[in-house]
């Protein structure tokens, strides 16, 4: 095209310029191509003359430029113009020719997008080839481009009409900005009408002032729509009057819709949670219709596309009945989930104070609890509307968020504080993400949320980048994490973590896994394990009546189940299929993780664990001793998602036992109580059960922590073997001077104990709410456990005190019996050497009542092998010096001690727990201290509950000190 054609009337062009062959034209240097115009914009930041040279060494064929602009010699010709902005846009124009027949634009603070979606969809109801150009993009009979700007630059524009045209679109809305009626990019678009929405303050950073904002959007009726052209007016704004009256007086055609409209009269609103019923009145007609959109603003966005595509020759009845399949433009409004309560979220481009307050006003009528908000305010934009949107948003809403919108290159902090100043009582949570997230697991029914200010945005600018970002997806995330946190598993997620096969309707998610059909709860899932003695597939009925959830069998066991209607996820072998869930689990998980082994003391430390880390954060950990081959892997399955500290008690008979299973639980902390003869019948000596013990570090995480005892004679060689696993943080606790956590005093009571320690460099006094030395020392293993999983350190030692030993384990009960009472020590749950020796010192360390006397009840140690004569005859000293004054035994292997005791004090020896029964019954007297106490399977917890079935419960312990020599 020539220079001359291409400028038109708007510059005086020498005849050897005009004669100029262009191929295009630019305003942009890095866009040109040989042979383009030119065209040096002054712009906000930058000025387009600094860019001539770059232009010229592109192939820039001529320059444009202001009159006013100082630049060198380009050596290409120049011509200047009064105004280069609106010289581009006429030129464009004039370049590509070709737009849709029928334009239409639409300004306004809020509600031009929605405008400009709704006028297409009409015309598109209508039978015309319609399309958009608006901030989100551009949509036409083919599809959506997501755009950058809510007026694109001029070519752009231009080359974008001229596209439509050719792909046969007949009709175009587009959304006219301040910003683009001011710097005249919407400059030669042939417009068929115009539209007004309302005005509230926006882009002050801009614009001067109210006024000058004003000025700008009535370019669109002043300067760009011809005489006699329809504009369609709101007429409830404050600013209407205004915007009448610039139309008017450009010579219009006002058409005025809403509450006070004399085009399309808004009569009566009726609203709803996702809709409104509205009557709208037009000349002698009324209408009903059923709006399915939320919002005030909504309406009003409806009727004022429903002018427009009357205006420009949609019949009236067709264009108000297609008001009833409107769908909301991208961010407006926008219903993007609801939790399973039927609350719902929604996204909303609201980021200035007017869209704000409409949005929050518009559901508040259809929400019947809270009114929730998460809102932020743009970097580099106006200050001064920030204080205002926190204002409203309080006034408006019941819980506010507060968070990062676009900080561009401004402090995000600096922002939030601004809009903080004036929301008394507000969330504050700057990573957008965390602040929805946050505000979805708040919503209750009855709630509604609005995510508000950057609607259909797919990006956050944050110091000059642009980073992925969709509100939509972010709701969407969090939904499905509180959906699923209501889930311990989604069925989806335990076939493909399984491998399994599902078969028949499998339920949306469990809420547990049981592997015992006789406590399983309803909708749990049912893991049908064989075990040595019991196949759990011969109990699926049972599970099925109890009512499990979905049943994991294994393939081989499924024709025989064949019979059962209930949904089954089946897999080859059923124990390994949970193993795979543990994986999956621990993957899952960001939870600190906690791994506790040792010869004795490891169910109490996980159990302190527990209680202790519970008061940090939600905790998780096993069930009674689940420390073997299924029950870690059992553990591991169970634990939600959202746990933030995981307590994993591993044991081991044999070597090579707890080594798969660390694995599987992968701890950042690694716990080893002890190395005591517990099941020393299964190794050579203490040696080997260290070397078994220390399998635990090959699990341990990078950079994670090993916990040893100081006091143990095997320190030395675990320590060694974490080393070699390349464990770096290896710390000791205990009496020892050259601990990490070292224990200065303790005292012990016969109900508690009192203990001072000293870890990296900080002194604790604390009290601990079960007695024992032992109980102290594994204390000391928990300190350490929860500084290195963060913990508050203060907190958890305040925490000690509220301890309780559980039943077996320590527990006391003080009992009535004729004459007093007597105190019951219960330590039935297990024994070995160590854990025998600890509850002798209990028994010692407890002053009998008046009369009374110190009287042990003890049985078998169990998996001693070849080392029990001896370990069991070894029990005779701490007897004898402990000042016990009884010892009732029962079970075969503890006879030798009988034998050793003989004439040191009373003793009696008898075949099997039946037998020491009514012995004991009959033995028990006021002021006694019994402490009972055996290897689990001799079954002396049937002896403590004999005890506590003949006599009532009582109250009342002593109190004595005992030093600690390190």
């Amino acid at each position: 095209m020539k220079f001359s054609d291409l400028a038109g009337d708007t510059a005086d062009l020498p005849h050897e310029i005009a004669e100029i062959a262009l191929t295009g034209l630019a305003s942009d240097s890095r866009k040109l191509v040989p042979g383009n115009l030119f065209v040096a914009l002054a712009g906000y930041r930058q000025d387009g003359a600094d860019f001539i040279s770059d232009a010229v060494d592109r192939g820039a064929a001529a320059i444009v430029a202001s009159g006013d602009s100082v630049f060198p010699d380009p050596g290409v010709p120049v011509i200047r113009v009064r105004d280069p902005r609106k010289f581009l846009a006429q030129a464009a124009a004039r370049f590509y020719r070709s737009q849709p027949g029928v334009m239409v634009a639409v300004t306004g603070t809020a509600g031009k997008t929605s405008v400009a979606s709704f006028t297409r969809q009409i015309w598109e109801r209508a039978g015309a080839a319609a399309a958009m150009v608006g901030t989100t993009g551009v949509t036409t009979p083919k599809g959506h481009v997501y755009g950058q700007l809510t007026t694109p630059d001029p070519v752009e524009l231009h080359a974008l009409l001229a596209d439509l045209a050719r792909d046969g679109v007949t009709h175009c809305s587009m959304e006219a900005s301040s910003h683009g009626l001011d710097q005249h990019r919407l400059d030669g678009v042939r417009l068929a009408a115009g539209a007004f929405t309302n005005l509230g303050r926006d882009h002050l950073d801009y614009h001067r002032d109210m006024e000058d904002y004003f000025a700008a959007k009535m370019r669109l009726f002043s300067d760009l729509l011809p005489q006699g052209a329809p504009a369609v007016i709101w007429s409830d704004d404050e600013w209407s009057g205004r915007a009448e009256e610039a139309a008017t007086a450009a010579g219009l055609n006002v058409l005025t819709v809403g509450r006070k409209g004399s085009f399309l009269s808004l009569k009566r609103v009726e609203h709803q949670r996702n809709r409104q019923v509205a009557e709208i009145h037009h000349l002698d007609r009324i209408y009903e219709v059923n709006l399915p959109l939320a919002g005030d603003f909504q309406l009003a966005n409806a009727l004022i596309a429903a002018g427009l595509a009357i205006a420009t020759g949609v019949p009236v009845d067709e264009a108000i009945a297609s008001l009833e399949h409107l769908h909301g433009a991208s961010g407006r409004l926008e219903l993007v989930a609801t939790n399973t309560a039927g609350s719902p979220a929604y996204v909303d481009y609201a980021h200035k104070p007017d869209a704000l307050e409409q949005v929050l006003t518009s559901v508040r009528p259809f929400t019947t609890h809270r009114v929730l908000v998460v809102f932020g305010c743009g970097g580099d934009r106006d200050r001064g509307k920030r204080p205002i949107m926190g204002e409203i948003a309080t006034r408006l809403a019941d819980v506010v968020i507060v968070t990062d919108d676009n900080p561009r290159s401004e402090e995000p902090a600096a922002i939030r504080s601004e809009i903080m100043a004036e929301a008394p009582g507000a969330i504050e949570i700057g990573d957008r993400s965390m602040a929805i997230a946050k505000a979805v697991s708040m919503l209750e029914e009855g709630d509604t949320l609005i995510v508000a200010g950057k609607g259909h945005e797919e990006g956050q600018t944050i110091a000059g980048k642009v980073l992925p970002f969709s509100d939509h997806a972010e709701i969407r995330k969090a939904m499905d994490s509180v959906r699923s946190s209501q889930w311990l598993w989604a069925s989806s997620e335990m076939v493909k973590a399984m491998g399994g096969r599902p078969v028949g309707a499998l339920p949306e998610g469990v809420n547990g896994i049981s592997i015992d059909s006789r406590s399983l709860k309803r909708g749990e899932a049912f893991f049908a394990i064989k075990g040595d003695r019991v196949d759990g597939h011969d109990y699926a009925s049972a599970a099925m009546a109890n009512g499990a959830g979905v049943l994991v069998v294994s393939e081989a066991k499924l024709p025989a189940l064949g019979h059962l209607q209930v949904p089954l996820i089946v897999v080859h072998d059923v124990l390994e299929a949970l193993r795979r869930l543990a994986v999956a689990s621990r993957e899952r998980s960001t939870a600190q993780i906690i791994a506790v082994t040792g010869s004795v003391g490891k169910t109490t430390t996980k159990e302190m664990l527990r209680q202790l880390l519970s008061t940090q954060g939600k905790t998780h950990a096993s069930v009674a001793s689940f420390n073997n081959h299924w029950g870690v892997p059992l553990t591991l399955a169970r634990m939600p998602r959202d746990t933030q500290f995981g307590v994993f008690e591993i044991g081991m008979n044999h070597p090579d036992e707890i080594r798969p299973l660390v694995k599987m639980v992968r701890p950042h902390i690694a716990i080893i109580t002890a190395i005591a003869s517990a099941h020393l019948g299964f190794f050579k000596n203490l040696g080997e059960i260290a070397a078994a013990k220390a399998e635990i570090f090959e699990g341990v995480e990078p950079d994670g922590h090993a916990l040893l005892n100081r006091d143990s004679e095997k320190f030395a060689a675990l320590k060694k073997a974490a080393a070699a696993n390349g464990i770096a943080n290896i710390h000791s606790f205990g009496e020892h001077k050259q601990s990490d956590i070292q224990l200065l005093n303790v005292t012990l009571r016969p109900g508690s104990s009192h203990a001072v320690v000293e870890i990296d460099k900080q002194v604790l006094e604390f009290d601990i709410g079960i007695p024992g030395r032992h109980i102290v020392q594994n204390a000391l293993a928990v300190l350490g456990a929860a500084k290195f999983a963060g913990c508050d350190l203060d907190e958890v030692a305040g925490a000690f005190a509220d301890m309780e030993p559980a039943a077996g384990r320590g527990a006391r009960h003080e009992l009535e019996i004729e004459g007093g009472s007597f105190t019951l020590i219960d330590e039935s749950y297990n024994a070995n050497p160590e854990s025998m020796r600890a509850g002798i010192a209990l028994l010692r360390d407890t002053t009998p009542g008046k009369g009374g006397r110190r009287i042990a009840v003890l049985g078998d140690m169990l998996e001693l092998g070849q080392f029990s004569t001896k370990l069991h005859g070894e029990l005779e000293a701490p007897l004898v010096e402990g000042g016990v004054d009884i010892v009732l035994l029962a079970g075969p292997e503890i006879e030798v001690l009988g034998e050793r005791l003989d004439g040191a004090l009373h003793v009696e020896h008898f075949p099997t727990t039946d037998d020491l029964m009514p012995v004991l019954m009959r033995t028990v007297k006021a002021g006694d201290v019994i402490m009972i106490k055996s290897s689990n399977g001799i079954g002396f917890s049937r002896v403590v509950k004999a005890l506590l079935e003949k006599h009532a419960a009582m109250g009342g312990l002593q109190q004595q000190k005992v030093g600690v020599s390190s």
